[in-house]
């Protein structure tokens, strides 16, 4: 989304009748479950890669029937025939999580946890939870920190924040004040990971007039996990022959 001066005009004075929405929305919205189903698993065969998934709802699928169909299980399988190989995934997430949740889960994982890929999805959650720009930058710096020294041998990808402003369930002017917020902390993201040889930041292009959103009106389908994940194992192996 443009930033340009009338749009952020814009965004600042729908902010009042946007707060209403959103309260109002928190009330009204339907709320769905994580996917059913164990939180580690395999698929492939062959030499083995490790994948650790981490973040917020759409990790552990929220609004799908089978964790099998959310976005780190089919990146692993769509990762497994690219690279003809085994990939063993598992989950560290949970629905609601932040960025300072996704710090604490770091933090409690035991040092010899091994990753050779890292999937994280975070960002949505401090776009509805009002963190301001400035949070949103020292936290996200932190999170690099915690990552490097953990893992500093894995390759980092981070799922872009997805487009709210083209979210099918928030109405006008909440949708657009979301997307525009969404977008301005994608953006900050993007350009910390710039400087970071083992992280790649992979813009999340989830349409709604193509692709299918779960019944709460937030949360991708099925089918939409399947093109997304197919799209981030393409990206992370076309960057790593540039390289």
């Amino acid at each position: 989304m443009s930033q340009t001066l009338p749009v952020k005009i814009g965004f600042w004075l729908s902010l009042p009748l946007s707060a209403v929405q959103g309260l109002w929305l928190r009330r009204t919205a339907p709320r769905m479950p994580e996917a059913p189903g164990e939180r580690y698993g395999q698929v492939g065969h062959g030499e083995t890669l490790r994948l650790l998934a981490m973040g917020d709802s759409i990790i552990v699928g929220v609004g799908l029937k089978a964790i099998s169909h959310a976005l780190p299980v089919q990146f692993a399988t769509a990762l497994a025939q690219i690279r003809g190989c085994r990939v063993e995934w598992q989950l560290e997430a949970s629905n609601g999580a932040d960025i300072c949740h996704l710090r604490s889960t770091i933090s409690r994982l035991d040092a010899s946890q091994r990753a050779d890929v890292i999937l994280i999805s975070i960002g949505v959650n401090n776009v509805t939870g009002l963190t301001s720009l400035r949070q949103w930058q020292t936290r996200f710096k932190a999170l690099l920190s915690d990552l490097r020294k953990k893992w500093p041998e894995a390759r980092v990808i981070f799922a872009g924040l997805p487009p709210m402003g083209q979210f099918p369930l928030p109405p006008q002017p909440l949708r657009f004040t979301l997307g525009f917020r969404a977008a301005a902390l994608d953006h900050i993201a993007a350009g910390l990971l710039k400087n970071e040889p083992n992280m790649l930041h992979i813009p999340t292009d989830i349409d709604p007039d193509y692709q299918q959103f779960c019944a709460d009106g937030f949360h991708p389908a099925k089918e939409s996990c399947e093109f997304w994940a197919i799209e981030l194992a393409q990206r992370i192996e076309a960057d790593n022959l540039s390289h």
